[in-house]
């Protein structure tokens, strides 16, 4: 462990890294206390938690920057690095390290490429990322120059300003990630819970980078041309979500017993997502899209809170999602092409539009994901020492 002193204070090496429309503390697994609970009392200091503001420390008072990712030396034979994700929460002193990030991934990524962790050839990085929560195996791309990770370029992405070089992330590998089964956990693409105080509702539960529900907006009773902060504070709105949440978990087998609200409070799996046709609305950035301009209208929820942008393994999910005939998401998509091999799904989120790659087959042994691509970008912002108390 790694830990030295200044200052009268403890200093741990950090990168803090914007990866896809989030933000992470990057820290190295061989700074870092071994025993899981040293390694969140360290993490909680840096990120200032608990505290809704985070203000002593380098957390960034939201669900989308109160994130930390743990790099380290491949401890699977293919891949070229480590990296566990925890969600550090703000209000109880907490690390929830059973999910995934996929907008962190990005960030992982370019981590990879930072610290020579890669293949190179003809100019781009390949990095085979273990993801070590779920233990699959995420391939990415990234663009260099000169040497090193390309910063410019014309990619844009919902939820962060301006473009950057665009990075790939494949996460084919990810399917029943979160179960250790199927894509489908229930085995079928719909299923009809009946949920306290919401009544029967329909749900498609899939298992692709997380655990992910998707019900009808219409049938939560959410206004679609609301904004995103008006969604979030629309109480009922987020407790009819949150029952769902509760519930379905409850009904596989997923969080059950006593402390089931307290587990869902702090875990980021399930995600919620509502959603619906396309329609024309306004990203948070006052910039009008139109129907035309994409697929499927949706909305992410977990642990009460609205994400503002849209989460990086829930786009790779909700892709898949929209390739299983009979899903609520391919019911919603419309007319999208999935027949054809490959295909192109357009999300309308809080922040924008954003493009998913997927190839979804099913076959005798099932439903087979042969990709789920996402592109993000991803910038260092710091590179130094964080002290602690």
């Amino acid at each position: 462990m790694a830990i030295s002193h200044a200052y009268n204070m403890r200093t741990i090496s950090a990168k803090i890294i914007r990866g896809g429309s989030s933000k992470g503390i990057y820290l190295n697994r061989d700074d870092l206390p071994s025993e899981k609970s040293g390694l969140d009392e360290i993490v909680l200091k840096i990120f200032g938690s608990p505290d809704r503001r985070q203000i002593d420390g380098l957390g960034g008072a939201d669900k989308l920057t109160s994130k930390v990712a743990v790099m380290g030396k491949p401890t699977r034979p293919d891949c070229h690095i480590d990296y566990l994700f925890g969600q550090v929460n703000t209000e109880l002193p907490r690390v929830d390290w059973a999910a995934n990030c996929g907008n962190l991934s990005a960030g992982a990524a370019l981590y990879g490429a930072l610290v020579g962790a890669c293949e190179v050839d003809e100019g781009v990085a390949r990095i085979d990322i273990h993801q070590v929560n779920t233990g699959r195996k995420l391939v990415a791309h990234v663009p260099l120059e000169d040497g090193a990770p390309a910063v410019e370029g014309d990619f844009a992405i919902g939820g962060v300003p301006g473009t950057g070089a665009r990075i790939d992330l494949d996460f084919g590998d990810f399917a029943g990630s979160a179960l250790g089964g199927h894509v489908l956990p229930t085995g079928r693409p719909v299923d009809r819970f009946a949920i306290p105080g919401v009544g029967d509702i329909d749900v498609s539960v899939v298992d692709m980078a997380n655990l992910l529900f998707f019900v009808r907006a219409g049938d939560i009773g959410m206004d679609v041309n609301a904004s995103i902060y008006d969604m979030q504070a629309d109480e009922g709105l987020v407790r009819r979500l949150e029952a769902v949440r509760k519930a379905v978990s409850a009904e596989i087998g997923f969080i059950t017993g006593p402390d089931a609200d307290e587990r869902l409070r702090i875990s980021t799996n399930p995600l919620i997502f509502a959603v619906a046709p396309a329609v024309d609305y306004q990203a948070t950035n006052r910039i009008g899209i139109e129907a035309s301009d994409y697929h499927l209208f949706s909305r992410s929820l977990a642990r009460f809170e609205f994400s503002k942008a849209y989460p990086g393994s829930g786009a790779a999910g909700t892709a898949v999602a929209a390739g299983i005939p009979g899903t609520l998401v391919h019911q919603a998509a419309g007319d999208l092409d999935q027949s054809a091999g490959p295909y192109d799904l357009r999300v309308g989120h809080p922040g924008g539009v954003l493009e998913v790659a997927a190839e979804v087959h099913a076959g005798e042994e099932g439903i087979m994901v042969r990709k789920a691509l996402i592109g993000r970008t991803a910038r260092l912002l710091m590179d130094g020492p964080t002290y602690i108390r």
